[in-house]
């Protein structure tokens, strides 16, 4: 592997922090308190301009609720559905009829939406 397609795979790697932590709601700010480093330190790993320390990345996988796999390569794994089915079950737990209706609709959404595909 050449230095530029480690830089490249860095860059990726970053978008895909980016985006899941635009996903989950949270900032800079909340992701660098909650991994005890800077915000522009944040900023240079979602730029790929910094390396993901190990023990970093294990931590955003779970503030980021995504797997580490993922975070790495853009790959998701095989998913274990009993565990998925339990988390949504208790995710949407107390939601009203509206809110259901949109978690539904939702769900309809990201079926239809485009899937990245990881390039080899």
């Amino acid at each position: 592997m050449t230095s530029s397609d480690l830089d490249s795979d860095r860059v990726e790697m970053g978008e895909r922090l980016r985006l899941a932590r635009e996903y989950v709601g949270l900032t800079q700010e909340e992701v660098a308190a909650a991994l005890g480093v800077s915000r522009p330190a944040v900023t240079k790993m979602e730029a790929g301009a910094r390396k993901v320390q190990s023990t970093e990345l294990s931590a955003l996988a779970r503030l980021y609720r995504r797997s580490m796999e993922y975070l790495l390569t853009g790959i998701e794994p095989a998913s274990s559905a009993p565990e998925q089915l339990a988390f949504l079950a208790r995710a949407i737990k107390g939601l009203s009829d509206r809110d259901l209706d949109e978690v539904a609709r939702f769900a309809e959404f990201l079926k239809q939406a485009p899937r990245t595909v990881h390039k080899e």
